[in-house]
């Protein structure tokens, strides 16, 4: 796969780990509905499906580092939209998950998004 696709999902990850620090608040409302009414996710969902199977299907390369991560990241989100539409009364279950706990969830994984980002953003620089 080109350069361009790396870059894009580098600038993709860099932007969504900035949103859920700065915006950690508005991410926990979204994740609390869509536990609450996991129909929420569906068009959502949907999209996670199409875009993770066009990278995992597109890019499919096992042989070094960076490919290795963009295919699994695509196929694992492609994984993950599948799993919302065809179980999502899964996602209430998570209820029972306290609050505190899914505000560090989120901070945390903006911190991840952040590095997994930057490195895959300095690495097609």
């Amino acid at each position: 796969m080109s350069q361009p696709v790396e870059l894009t999902i580098a600038i993709c990850l860099l932007v969504l780990g900035v949103s859920y620090l700065l915006r950690t608040d508005l991410w926990l409302d979204f994740l609390q509905g869509a536990i609450r009414q996991p129909h929420r996710l569906f068009p959502l969902a949907l999209g996670m499906l199409a875009v993770g199977t066009f990278i995992g299907a597109a890019y499919n390369d096992w042989t070094s580092t960076w490919p290795i991560f963009i295919t699994a990241v695509g196929w694992l989100l492609a994984a993950e939209g599948a799993l919302i539409l065809v179980f999502p009364e899964y996602l209430k279950k998570l209820e029972r998950i306290p609050e505190g706990f899914l505000r560090w969830y989120l901070r945390f994984g903006g911190i991840l998004l952040l590095v997994l980002g930057g490195l895959l953003l300095r690495s097609n620089l």
